[in-house]
């Protein structure tokens, strides 16, 4: 079981704020972040976690979350996985995970045979082309917004242009120039701070 941290909410009663969670409303919980979650679950697994539950505080859920994004897979169903097993051990991290895998994977199977049924009319081909457009435009909307807010060094400009040459122009394999920049953006940082 992953051991509970060291916050305001645990320090001031004495225990984990999860400790007397039910399978049945750890289960609840988390559907309900799955079924309302279209679009981003983050925004609502904070809401009921913190706001809704207090099961976390707000620092705590900052670190949970910062842990989940080093962490393979999705970051929310990483965060579920860890507050199952805090809460019920790896039973609650199955039933977490399950709560919030429920609703998206139930609504792609039904998303999944209509289309089959469809497929072959060209307006449903028109709409998949549509809702690729809209998909690309919306990451490309993100990323300039994350471009003018964070302000990048120069740096990492380069090292983002690097990647894109090599893998999208000249068509590298990602794995070795992922590697290959990951060790000059160290390099580049150390001497940075040096």
């Amino acid at each position: 079981m992953i051991p509970p941290p060291d916050d305001a909410a645990t320090a001031a009663t004495g225990r984990d704020p999860l400790a007397g969670v039910t399978p049945g409303r750890l289960f609840a919980s988390f559907l309900k972040m799955g079924l309302l979650g279209f679009g981003g679950v983050l925004p609502w697994a904070r809401r009921v976690v913190v706001d809704e539950r207090g099961w976390l505080s707000d620092r705590d859920f900052a670190e949970t979350m910062g842990l989940c994004q080093v962490l393979p897979g999705p970051n929310v169903v990483n965060l579920a996985v860890i507050i199952g097993s805090r809460s019920q051990g790896p039973f609650g991290a199955l039933l977490a995970v399950t709560g919030i895998l429920f609703v998206p994977i139930a609504v792609m199977l039904a998303m999944a045979i209509f289309y089959a049924e469809v497929a072959h009319h060209p307006l449903a081909r028109h709409a998949i082309a549509a809702a690729s457009a809209a998909a690309a435009g919306l990451i490309i909307g993100t990323a300039v917004r994350l471009f003018i807010k964070a302000r990048p060094p120069l740096r990492g400009l380069l090292t983002g242009t690097a990647a894109f040459v090599a893998v999208g122009v000249l068509h590298w394999p990602l794995v070795w120039v992922a590697l290959a920049l990951m060790a000059g953006g160290v390099a580049a940082e150390w001497r940075a701070s040096t």
